[in-house]
């Protein structure tokens, strides 16, 4: 207790560091941590320009892996696509299964249903409140613009009514979270609409358009945000067929004369004359077009006499390509007024023909300046770089379009002198316009602010390079060293926004959430930003672990494009510390290791493509101020020599909880071992080469689990994307070439994606595993498997999904408590759990409520000491529930797995060795020991007697006992210590 009320006063000394990769690189930080937690409360780590590009070059590449891998994940493996209508689909399944939850509603009159006896697992939120995850959108509420709304693309809708210090869920609790446009009827203020969907890439050539996050129509609130419901005519306009229309919503906007909501979906400007109820095409494609291809946009200006659309250049109907502009939005109102009729061919001087260009952004000006971006046929990166947008400014301060005065801007693109950086200088979108945003300063027409992967301010009065482009977000420039992050800011801008009530308080969103500047005027690259995340839990979770031992809840995990972040005081503590940026992927923590008044302790975390780093933490006590002191840390790159980019997308390791210096590591068909993390390098890993020889080269490592040590044997549990489960014996000791046995459940479909498995800490006998793949109309994919004796040469195994069969199954833990068994598996549509095994008839109840209950479960993790159950979502950060109930595991003498024996710290001493009735035990000092296991045995390994007592002092009776010879062993509730004494009894 006392260890843990200092680490309480450090966390209130250090609230939250940040080491940060770049994008999706590594970078060393800074070596005197101490200074840099004192002073700045933040850590930036530096890199090298040349270090920047090497990374920023596969930007692009790394992001369409992501959406490759998504694809692999949810797609049916005999068709190859994902099931049209399918989250319509789950959701009204998730909607069937009952929730686990106690009916007190009814108590008062003595009715009580079957939920009444339901054993409830609190869950708390854990974060994280400091980070945010990938947002599109943000919206004021014209009255009082202290009230914001915005949303995560797989997050849901959040409100604020204090400026956004604060942020509160409001999203219906069973529906779709994908939220990426938020618009206020003007006149009907209480009124608000939130469309769904993001564009991201197309997925296959064959599917003409799956989009990245599917979306499902359009919601609205009635009540100024607080509460919201979804359109019924947009919920699907064709449940057996993915036609886009209201599953990708690009944009929205409301009329400020009429109420008219318009909407730009996927191939079509849209409009609704009575609140939503009903809506009506006005402005059409003709031709099919993948999700990028088909993408649009709409924009009204302030007193609404004109509705501007946009469609992207790439869509393959060559009459709607361009920028559009109507009066009424009536259907036979659309004028096109650039990229293409009048005047021949794209009816603006220097705009690319069709084809050449792609996704439109528009932003106005309250002096009547439309500018209008678009993703051109440049590559920023490469040995000729050049930006990846063209920029045009029309005058429409006349009502005649034909007259409209038209400026060609592109020498006002970003392309900063004095330095070529792919993937950030010159302008860079990524694929096909995915980080793309512009808005004008509203006092002053010649200020614009471009979003890419950075953010610049552009300044339109000037011609010189070196002033007209300064750096205001994203990679930071300037009076930051090294093109590094922006202080309190994030890259990859989706939109910018100004206060309607302060020219100079402008915000935008991001992969990184909500970030707002009071200092937008400033001429100079320092404008300082403030995180407006405190409650935003928008955080894409890929893999979540947790501190190994009970004395602390340290959480770490892997999260989409922020690299890797740590809670060093769930669920008390909100914030997390930031150690990398990029796309994050496996992350563990090792016990910790002490010495007099010092621990030291280690980090391990990925980010993808194979890349896996260490950092040593050395935590000092000092008896004078009673505190925990971090005094160094150290960043080691430990990837197995040259399989740091060579990796699947999501990089994969696990580490062996019974010790924690054991990793495994995978790399496509590899797996290496070490025993020795802590002190492993690149070239100190042993590769496991009988798994690369038995595993086909084509087939990657999806999901792996290392049981506990029982009966002197441990198994490794793997399995890949092809629709294969193997198990490999005693992998901490067994030759390296040792085969591994082929344990695939029978009924498993071929190609299927395992992306879970889980082992019961008790007996490694019972294994199950999860399938995240759909199923299609062509026939069923099972989804959840289970097996009694996962550990036979060849194991039987039962179908065990029963009502979640139709969702994807994402994650899974076993979870033994003193009560019995328990098995969750985490779903695209929230966390459930069982507790009696019964074939495909298996009962599952729906875990938690609120923000949780249909969050996408990415990942579980469960420590058996204490049975903590940390649940990492895919758009909702992060929860934990104390089940508690821990059964306490008895050690395994046999060989044990790095136990330390015998440590005066652990057991000072054991007295007298020539006992009569009793003897004696004194404890030492050391940290995360909850408890003691005693045993009394016979020299031959008979057991006599056993007690399981608190880490204090003790005596062991012994009267009951004749003369003779015995062993006394105790274990430390970790399994990490023993002494072990023998003694004669008289």
């Amino acid at each position: 207790m006392k260890y843990l009320t200092n680490c309480f006063r450090l966390l209130l000394i250090v609230p939250f560091l940040t080491l940060f990769f770049f994008k999706r690189g590594y970078h060393e930080p800074p070596q005197d941590l101490t200074a840099n937690f004192v002073k700045n409360n933040l850590i930036n780590g530096q890199q090298t320009a040349e270090e920047e590009e090497t990374e920023e070059t596969r930007s692009d590449a790394f992001s369409r892996k992501r959406i490759q891998h998504e694809l692999d994940m949810l797609r049916n493996p005999v068709t190859g696509t994902i099931p049209a209508n399918v989250h319509e689909m789950e959701l009204k399944v998730a909607s069937s299964i009952p929730s686990k939850i106690r009916s007190a509603d009814l108590s008062h009159l003595r009715i009580f249903g079957a939920e009444e006896l339901q054993n409830l697992n609190p869950y708390q939120s854990i974060g994280p409140n400091n980070i945010g995850g990938r947002s599109r959108t943000l919206a004021f509420d014209r009255r009082n613009v202290a009230i914001m709304l915005t949303g995560g693309v797989t997050g849901g809708i959040f409100r604020s009514s204090d400026a956004g210090v604060n942020w509160t869920f409001v999203s219906p609790e069973n529906e779709i979270r994908s939220v990426t446009s938020i618009v206020q009827d003007p006149i009907n203020a209480n009124s608000w609409y939130c469309g769904t969907g993001e564009a991201y890439t197309p997925n296959s050539q064959q599917e003409i358009a799956r989009p990245g996050t599917v979306g499902h129509g359009i919601f609205k609130s009635t009540d100024n945000g607080i509460s919201w419901a979804k359109l019924t005519a947009t919920a699907d306009n064709d449940p057996n067929n993915f036609n886009g229309f209201f599953d990708l919503v690009h944009r929205m906007a409301v009329s400020p004369t009429n109420s008219n909501v318009f909407a730009a979906i996927h191939n079509r400007i849209v409009r609704s004359r009575d609140g939503g109820m009903s809506w009506q095409t006005v402005l059409v494609s003709g031709a099919a077009n993948n999700s990028l291809t088909g993408m649009t946009e709409v924009l009204i200006n302030p007193n609404g006499s004109k509705i501007f659309a946009a469609f992207s250049g790439a869509n393959a109907d060559r009459g709607v390509a361009g920028v559009w502009e109507s009066a009424t939005g009536d259907s036979a109102s659309w004028r096109r007024i650039a990229g293409g009729l009048p005047g021949q061919p794209d009816s603006i001087a220097g705009w690319l023909p069709h084809t050449k260009y792609e996704r439109i952004v528009l932003g106005l000006s309250p002096q009547n300046k439309l500018y209008v971006l678009y993703k051109n046929d440049k590559d920023a990166s490469g040995t000729n770089p050049l930006p990846e947008a063209d920029l045009f400014q029309c005058d429409i301060s006349t009502n005649n379009p034909a007259t409209y005065a038209w400026a060609n801007l592109n020498a006002y693109v970003p392309n900063e002198p004095g330095g070529k950086i792919a993937g950030i200088n010159p302008y860079t979108t990524q694929f096909s316009g995915f980080n793309m945003s512009i808005a004008v300063k509203p006092d002053n027409e010649n200020i614009l602010f471009i979003g890419g992967t950075s953010l610049w301010r552009v300044d339109l009065a000037q011609t010189n390079p070196a002033s007209k482009f300064r750096r205001a977000g994203g990679y930071a420039r300037g009076f930051i060293p090294n093109n590094f992050i922006y202080p309190n800011h994030h890259p990859d801008i989706h939109g910018i926004y100004f206060s309607p009530t302060n020219s100079n308080s402008m915000f935008t969103a991001s992969d990184g959430g909500i970030h707002r500047t009071s200092n937008a005027s400033l001429l100079e690259d320092t404008i300082r930003w403030t995180s407006l995340n405190n409650g935003l839990q928008t955080l894409q979770y890929e893999f979540i672990n947790i501190f190994p031992e009970t004395s602390f809840d340290f959480i770490i995990g892997g999260a989409q494009d922020n690299g890797t972040l740590a809670n060093l005081n769930a669920p008390t503590f909100l914030d997390h510390a930031q150690l990398g940026g990029g796309d994050g992927a496996s992350a563990a923590m090792s016990g910790f290791y002490k010495t007099g008044n010092t621990w030291k302790q280690y980090w391990y975390f990925s980010v993808i493509n194979g890349y896996i780093s260490r950092s040593d933490f050395t935590w000092l006590f000092d008896p004078a101020t009673n505190n925990i002191n971090l005094t160094s840390n150290t960043f080691t790159d430990i990837s197995p020599t040259g399989m740091d980019t060579s990796g699947q997308y999501l990089t994969l390791f696990i580490n062996d909880m019974d010790s924690t210096d054991h990793i495994y590591y995978n790399n496509r068909n590899k797996v290496f071992r070490t025993t020795r993390a802590s002190t492993v390098t690149p070239t100190t890993w042993t590769e496991l080469t009988g798994i690369a020889a038995t595993v086909p080269a084509a087939d990657d490592l999806t999901a792996m689990a290392v049981s506990k040590k029982t009966r002197g044997n441990k198994f490794l549990f793997f399995a890949t994307d092809a629709g294969k489960v193997y198990r490999l014996n005693n992998p901490h000791n067994t030759a390296a070439n040792t085969t591994p046995t082929t344990i695939t459940p029978p009924t498993m479909t071929a190609n299927s994606y395992v992306s879970g498995i889980g082992v019961n800490p008790r007996n490694p006998d019972t294994v199950m595993v999860v399938v995240s793949n759909y199923d299609a109309a062509s026939g069923t994919v099972n989804n959840v498997f289970w097996s009694g004796n996962a550990t036979t040469a060849a194991p039987t195994w039962q179908v065990i999904e029963g009502a979640l069969g139709p969702l994807s199954a994402q994650s899974c833990a076993i979870v033994i408590k003193t009560s019995g068994v328990e098995y969750y598996v985490g779903t695209s549509v929230g966390l459930y759990s069982a507790t009696t095994i019964t074939g495909n008839t298996t009962a599952w109840v729906n875990e938690g409520n609120g923000m949780m209950k249909r969050a996408i479960v990415r990942s579980l993790v469960n420590r058996q000491l204490d049975n903590t159950l940390v649940v990492g979502t895919h758009g909702n950060g992060a929860f934990l529930s104390k089940i508690g109930s821990a059964v306490v595991l008895p050690p395994d003498l046999t060989t044990g797995v790095d136990v330390v024996r015998n440590d005066r710290n652990f057991i000072r001493t054991v007295f007298p060795t020539l006992a009569t009735n009793n003897i004696n035990f004194k404890t030492g000092s050391l940290v995360g020991i909850t408890g003691i296991n005693c045993r009394v045995m016979a020299v031959t390994g008979q057991l006599l007697y056993e007690t399981n007592v608190s880490y204090t002092d003790g005596t062991i009776p012994l009267n009951q006992l004749p003369s003779g010879s015995y062993v006394l062993v105790i274990t430390s509730s970790n399994n990490k210590y023993q002494s072990v004494t023998r003694f004669n009894k008289n």
